[in-house]
């Protein structure tokens, strides 16, 4: 195994933007997605990726990885060159929304619009705001496509009673420091399943959802509690406190930089487990079609790690190549939406960024994050379990789930890792849960009920 630094992986000749739009337009032009109507919206021909995949179970690796390359990212496909992650090819799934999702789509097709003032849909409910075909010389093409990617159905709501971190080296491949956490999240407006259906009802903060994070063992961060919730008007600042147990106090979230690493780690706040910045902070721009082998798979068909919930029946996933940084799981050909955000703020530390939108699902389970000169800084990896594979209660949900992360920082050589247990449409989660009322309470011991 190679010692050098990351960075080695990706100087000459590591494609630059201009090489890297010229490797994409090659397979754009030899692998067009065919769109037609309502049967877009979310349908997968599956033949068709049955014809475009690598032999299910076959190991892309350093010796066949060239032959393979219009499948996968070209910045990502120099950690396989180079032997620091070998990637298991596995069957192509439909992972198709909730009926309940789908129907909203069609029955509200073409009412949601931009609204004059940037930041905000007008009159917009329910289902994927923009179904169908996108236009590569539509200039809002970019901003309707980050929108799906925004409100992409991953359920009304969740527990995650366990978040595993560890962050780790990658040269000494050993692990740093360990921290568990336990969430909450919830959406307020835009639901589908659970009543109240669309909306909440008051909804004080004016925010289409919440997440609640609390730290059970995470060393100096014991009891540190955050509460943020997700602003329907996106130009509004950040909104939601952070309990500091040393000061013995809330503090506000506006206070904290959103470029600033989460409790150490390698995540920034707008980069974890999916983008969840302010769209309003960078321009966005539709690159077109293709397909991709992204971290979509079946979690009872890996091999999971010796990591057991300590309530459930689930083995978490684990982590192999380099210092275990990449999530262990199969990956599948996915159609593939390109969506290049570039911040509106020239003195941003994360200037581009560079996302993979899954097109049937919407959801991201690959991008970049660059600095200045198109330096990449950042990759971000979110692995997906097919719902009726993970968690019997999480069977026919039609969301996506969650199972793993990791943010692999090119610049300082390191990687941060989570295992996540996830819960979708949990009836028991209500908007009390997300009072401020309610932090300062658990000592990092659990979630206070009311």
């Amino acid at each position: 195994m190679p010692t050098a630094d990351w960075a080695h992986y990706f100087r000459a000749p590591r494609l630059l933007t201009s090489d890297w739009t010229r490797v994409l337009c090659t397979v754009l032009l030899g692998l067009t997605i065919a769109t037609s109507g309502a049967a877009a919206d979310f349908h997968v021909d599956l033949p068709q990726l049955n014809e475009l995949t690598p032999r299910p179970g076959l190991v892309i690796d350093g010796s066949n990885s060239n032959r393979y390359a219009h499948l996968l990212d070209p910045d990502f496909l120099q950690f396989i060159t180079a032997g620091a992650v070998t990637l298991e090819v596995g069957e192509p799934l439909s992972f198709d929304p909730h009926p309940a999702f789908i129907h909203a789509t069609e029955r509200l097709r073409g009412q949601a619009a931009l609204a004059e003032e940037r930041g905000q849909l007008s009159n917009f409910s329910q289902g994927l705001p923009f179904p169908g075909e996108l236009q590569g010389a539509d200039k809002e093409a970019g901003e309707r496509l980050a929108w799906n990617m925004r409100y992409a159905y991953t359920g009304d709501s969740g527990v995650l009673p366990e978040i595993h971190w560890q962050l780790k080296d990658w040269r000494s491949e050993k692990v740093e420091f360990e921290m568990l956490f336990e969430a909450r999240l919830m959406r307020f407006m835009y639901r589908h399943v659970l009543e109240p259906i669309p909306f909440v009802d008051p909804n004080p903060q004016d925010a289409y959802g919440a997440f609640f994070l609390n730290a059970i063992d995470a060393g100096s961060y014991d009891g540190t509690q955050a509460l943020v919730f997700a602003n329907r008007d996106d130009m509004r600042e950040l909104n939601g406190w952070v309990y500091i147990p040393p000061l013995n106090r809330t503090q506000s979230l506006a206070s904290f930089s959103t470029e600033e690493s989460m409790f150490g780690s390698d995540i920034l706040p707008t980069d974890f487990i999916v983008y969840s910045g302010r769209l309003t902070d960078m321009d966005w721009a539709y690159l077109g079609e293709t397909y991709m082998l992204l971290p979509f798979y079946r979690h009872d068909l890996v091999q999971l790690s010796p990591r057991k919930a300590r309530k459930y029946e689930y083995w978490h996933v684990d982590f192999n190549g380099r210092a275990g940084c990449f999530p262990r799981v199969q990956w599948q050909v996915r159609p593939v939406r390109i969506l290049v955000g570039t911040a509106r703020d020239p003195a941003a530390r994360a200037q581009k960024r560079i996302l993979y939108v899954d097109a049937q699902t919407h959801v991201v389970a690959l991008w970049k994050v660059f600095r200045e000169d198109d330096a990449l800084w950042k990759f971000a990896l979110t692995s997906y379990a097919h719902p009726n594979s993970h968690l019997p209660e999480n069977n026919e949900s039609g969301a996506p789930i969650p199972t793993a992360f990791s943010s692999i920082d090119i610049t300082t050589n390191r990687c941060t890792t989570v295992q996540l247990l996830t819960r979708v449409n949990v009836a028991d989660v209500t908007a009390e849960d997300f009072d401020t009322g309610r932090m300062q309470s658990g000592g990092g011991r659990g979630f206070r009920r009311r």
